[in-house]
């Protein structure tokens, strides 16, 4: 199976940002920043698929602002290898293209909350998808 990726040049593309303000936490509160990765695996022809990557962060309880920044890669794949794959996404999650996409979108949320009431947010530049 490792000989899925044909081709590891590939550039990663801004999908889709939704950005919410929400209210003002109350004074003296705690808030927790819950931070996760969603991956979903599309066939785009016999020799090419898009890998789309989604980072949440959303606070608990609800206050702030809550983010989705997803982005994808369109990646060359061996055909016959990937049809073999039992799981493409768990192959992918694993894979160099889940490093590259969540260290890019890491560097993206940082940006869209520089000038929060938090200041930028350095969220880990590995993927992190729930258990």
């Amino acid at each position: 199976m490792e000989k899925v990726i044909k081709n590891m040049n590939f550039k990663p593309i801004l999908e889709n940002i939704v950005y919410k303000r929400l209210a003002e936490p109350a004074p003296s509160s705690t808030i927790n920043m819950r931070v996760w990765d969603e991956m979903k695996v599309e066939r785009l022809r016999q020799d090419a698929v898009k890998v789309y990557f989604k980072r949440n962060v959303k606070p608990q309880p609800d206050s702030l602002f809550s983010l989705e920044a997803e982005m994808s890669v369109e990646v060359i794949v061996n055909g016959q290898e990937f049809d073999d794959l039992a799981d493409a996404v768990a192959y992918f999650k694993n894979s160099q293209v889940a490093r590259v996409l969540a260290s890019t979108v890491g560097t993206v949320v940082a940006e869209l909350t520089l000038h929060s009431q938090i200041g930028p947010m350095m969220t880990a530049p590995v993927a992190q998808f729930p258990q």
